[in-house]
C-alpha cells in the first residue's frame, strides 16, 4: 500500500513537471544585426520622376549570310481590293472583291506621287487581329502598271532590320569588316533617334571596332529616263515632295562622322518595288536633300540602296539587289 502511494506520488511530480515546462515563457530570438536587417517599409518616392527607360541591349548579327530565300516580311494575311480614294493622308477608300467598301489606314504620309494615278488601281490590305483597333485593314500595296510597290513606310525599317539580322546587307558594314551586333532607336542627337547602331569589326584587326549610325528611307517613287548609255533606265528616287526632317537625318550623321574618330554613318533606302535599274536623292523633288547627300557621301557618310519584290500570291516581300547610286546633278556613282 506504501509502495503504491509512493508512485502515485512519483507520478504526480512528473505530470507537475510537463505542465510546468508548458507555460514557460519562450525564449526570445537574437535581434538580427543592424545590418542584415530588412526594411518592409515600402519607400517613398516622387509621382513626379519619371520611371528608367528599359536599357537596349544589342542583338547579335548571323556570323554568316542565312541562306535560302531573303524573305524581308511575310503577311500572315492580305485581302485584294481596288483603291477609290485616298484623303486627309492617313485615310483611304478601298473596294473589296465582293464589292464592299471599307475605310482603310494608309500608313503613308507623303504625297506618293506616281502612286495614284491609276483609277482604281489593285491593292493589298493586311487585316488586323485587334478587334478595339477602329480600322481592321491597312493599306500594304499598291499596282502600278503590274508592279507591286509597298506603301507602308514604317515597315521599310523592319524588313531592313530583318535583312541585317540574317547578314543580308554586308556592304553596310565597308570594305575588310563585318557588323557584328545592331541596336535599334538609339538616342545620338537632341531630340533625334538614329535607327540603327551597328558594331563594325575590321576582319583583318579584331581590335578595330566602329559603330554605324544608320538611318533608313523607304523609297517609292520612279523615275523613267535615261541611262548614261542612252539606254531606257528606270531609277528610284527619294524623296517624293521636301522633307525637312530627312534633311535633318542627313546633317546629323555629317556632323557624327565629324566629330568621333571611331562612328561612321550609313543611310539605306529600301526601294519598295522590284523594277528599278539605280537609285537617286531626288534633285527635282528636293534639291537640299540631295545636296546634302552628296555632301553626305564626301564626308564618310555611305549611301546604300536596295530594291525588294513584293508577291501578293506568297504574301511575302523579298530582298532582290543592291542598286549602284547616281547623283543626279552630276550624273557620278558612289
Amino acid at each position: 500500500m506504501v509502495m503504491a502511494t509512493q508512485r502515485q506520488l512519483r507520478s504526480s511530480a512528473k505530470t507537475r513537471a510537463l505542465h510546468t515546462e508548458d507555460v514557460l515563457p519562450l525564449k526570445k530570438p537574437r535581434r538580427a544585426p543592424a545590418s542584415t536587417e530588412v526594411d518592409t517599409e515600402p519607400t517613398k518616392t516622387s509621382s513626379k520622376k519619371s520611371k528608367p527607360s528599359p536599357k537596349r541591349v544589342p542583338s547579335l548579327i548571323a556570323t554568316t549570310p542565312v541562306e535560302g530565300p531573303q524573305v524581308l516580311h511575310a503577311f500572315p494575311e492580305l485581302v485584294s481590293g481596288q483603291l477609290v480614294q485616298r484623303y486627309k493622308r492617313f485615310l483611304a477608300d478601298v473596294k473589296l472583291d465582293d464589292g464592299t467598301v471599307v475605310t482603310v489606314h494608309c500608313p503613308n504620309t507623303g504625297p506618293m506621287v506616281g502612286l495614284l494615278d491609276q483609277p482604281m488601281a489593285p491593292v493589298q490590305l493586311s487585316v488586323s487581329s485587334n478587334l478595339t483597333r477602329k480600322y481592321k485593314y491597312t493599306l500594304e500595296m499598291i499596282s502600278v502598271d503590274d508592279v507591286w510597290i509597298g506603301v507602308h513606310s514604317a515597315s521599310a525599317n523592319r524588313m531592313v532590320e530583318t535583312a541585317l539580322r540574317n547578314g543580308w546587307m554586308p556592304d553596310v558594314a565597308g570594305p575588310d569588316r563585318r557588323y557584328t551586333s545592331l541596336q535599334a532607336e538609339v538616342k545620338h542627337a537632341k531630340g533625334s533617334r538614329v535607327d540603327f547602331v551597328l558594331e563594325s569589326v575590321s576582319t583583318v584587326d579584331a581590335q578595330d571596332v566602329q559603330n554605324i549610325y544608320t538611318e533608313v528611307k523607304s523609297v517609292t517613287l520612279l523615275l523613267p529616263g535615261q541611262g548614261n548609255d542612252g539606254a531606257a533606265h528606270r531609277r528610284a528616287v527619294f524623296p517624293d515632295t521636301v522633307s525637312t526632317r530627312a534633311s535633318k537625318h542627313v546633317e546629323e550623321l555629317i556632323h557624327r562622322c565629324a566629330k568621333s574618330s571611331t562612328d561612321r554613318a550609313a543611310i539605306i533606302f529600301l526601294v519598295q518595288r522590284g523594277d528599278c535599274d539605280s537609285f537617286s536623292p531626288s534633285m527635282t523633288h528636293d534639291p537640299v536633300f540631295a545636296a546634302l547627300c552628296r555632301e553626305a557621301s564626301e564626308k564618310g557618310v555611305r549611301l546604300h540602296a536596295y530594291a525588294c519584290d513584293l508577291v501578293p500570291a506568297s504574301r511575302h516581300v523579298v530582298l532582290l539587289k543592291s542598286l549602284p547610286i547616281v547623283h543626279e546633278d552630276a550624273g557620278s556613282k558612289c
